[in-house]
């Protein structure tokens, strides 16, 4: 098992089938388009490699905000369906961790969707609070 952070097409293509779980609309052309631009913006991808497979996958950016300072914002975080309950997502989730305390970051931020209650339950299992709503419209 290893930690990676995807930085080659094949990275991102291995990622590509445990994040299309999280992100269904996406098609594999669609992904790496997507990636692109928001690798340019500061995203970075990380995924726990099993066997060769990528089983877990986390995005997200460093953002300074001006109610936190530097905070680690998720974008994405999946671990794939045959792959739940083996404690990947703990470890890749526990890496990150790591990685804010390296940085001095105080704080992580992430949102998910209302109706991943599986989700939900790992998130506060790691400690983490639920403290917003978040908002959108479609314009």
């Amino acid at each position: 098992m290893l930690i990676v952070q995807a930085k080659t097409k094949d990275d991102h293509l291995k990622c590509f089938e445990v994040m299309k779980e999280l992100r269904p609309h996406h098609n594999a052309e669609s992904f790496l388009s997507a990636l692109e631009q928001m690798i340019k913006e500061g995203y970075q991808l990380w995924y726990i490699e099993d066997e060769g497979k990528a089983v877990c996958a986390a995005g997200f950016r460093f953002t300074t905000t001006l109610y936190d300072g530097l905070i680690i914002d998720f974008d994405d975080f999946v671990t794939a369906a045959d792959a739940r309950k083996k404690g990947y997502a703990g470890i890749l989730f526990d890496k990150l961790v790591d990685m804010a305390k390296e940085k001095g970051i105080k704080t992580i931020h992430l949102n998910s969707n209302h109706q991943r209650f599986d989700a939900h339950r790992f998130y506060l299992n790691k400690r983490m609070k639920i403290i917003a709503h978040h908002f959108r419209i479609e314009v």
